[in-house]
């Protein structure tokens, strides 16, 4: 019991929807961490399979339940943020489907506490490794090749949830603004505010397995075919068009006032590209924003110059 006093305590926000066929092998992850001042807070969020039943059998004092109506992910995730205990210093997202590799947390933390100071918003997140629905090696996670930033944050994810830690003021900031509709997944909006505001860590090993499997609400595609394909219907059609603006407008809203002069300009500047198009190609020219890799960051620049995004 002193070991775990010693130890900042941990919070696992997990949300569930139907995901019995494997939410075992997740949950005796989470149970199996070498980190032992280790809590995990589970919401459903309306299964209508055996999912209920299944976190039932695992309530105790680091495993609290909590069953709900359907809200969908962000709205899930938000749920959780509020039902935090106070005494948390670090918080964890969870897919309901990976399995966590034994040192996860405890590297995560770690990382945090060397180098962010406590009063600085802190997000830790790493690569994966993306696996079949029998855990069979697939591939591995993208590669990030240029440093987490806000230029970078208001154009692309690179902060998958389900490798995500928060410290204390990471997670205070986020709850204290909660995003609308225009917001379309938790973990890309935290990585946007936290890039602002605070410190972005990319851990480039993998402390998790990623699973892939035609239930995931947001997938990774492997072979280069399919990965191409998933690009251009995520660059292209109407569903997906002005997603990253209405994203980057609803943060003006909510976190404008607080934002440095520096990120402010960055933003202001995103937002009003220019209505003809020899504007939008001044500044796709010039704009400091960027994706990852050079294909996506050449996409990026055309999709700006024909309003796309």
């Amino acid at each position: 019991m002193e070991l775990i006093l010693l130890t900042p305590k941990v919070q696992v926000l997990l949300s569930t929807y139907n995901g019995a066929v494997y939410m075992r092998e997740q949950m005796e992850s989470l149970l199996g961490q070498d980190y032992l001042n280790l809590h995990v807070l589970v919401r459903d969020d309306g299964s209508t399979d055996e999912t209920p039943a299944l976190l039932q059998e695992y309530g105790n004092h680091r495993v609290r339940v909590v069953l709900g109506q359907n809200l969908g992910v962000i709205g899930s995730f938000y749920e959780l943020l509020s039902r935090v205990d106070p005494d948390t210093e670090f918080v964890a997202f969870c897919d309901q489907d990976d399995v966590w590799l034994p040192g996860k947390i405890s590297r995560a933390v770690s990382r945090l506490q060397q180098e962010v100071p406590p009063d600085t918003p802190g997000l830790y997140c790493s690569a994966y490794t993306v696996v079949d629905r029998n855990l069979q090696v697939l591939g591995s996670s993208p590669k990030v090749g240029r440093p987490p930033s806000f230029a970078n944050a208001l154009v692309q994810n690179i902060a998958p949830g389900c490798s995500m830690v928060l410290n204390r003021a990471a997670w205070r900031l986020l709850v204290r603004y909660p995003p609308g509709p225009a917001v379309p997944v938790h973990d890309w909006w935290a990585y946007l505010v936290i890039s602002a505001f605070g410190r972005v860590i990319y851990d480039s090993e993998s402390p998790l397995l990623y699973r892939q499997h035609g239930g995931n609400t947001i997938g990774e595609a492997t072979g280069l075919y399919n990965k191409w394909k998933r690009r251009l219907h995520r660059f292209l059609t109407q569903s997906d068009r002005k997603i990253i603006t209405n994203q980057a407008r609803e943060f003006q809203r909510l976190y404008g006032h607080l934002l440095s002069a520096e990120c402010a300009a960055l933003l202001n500047e995103f937002l009003h590209r220019g209505p003809h198009i020899w504007d939008r190609v001044r500044y796709a020219l010039r704009s400091p924003v960027y994706r990852q890799s050079c294909v996506d960051d050449l996409i990026l620049r055309c999709l700006i110059i024909i309003d796309r995004i």
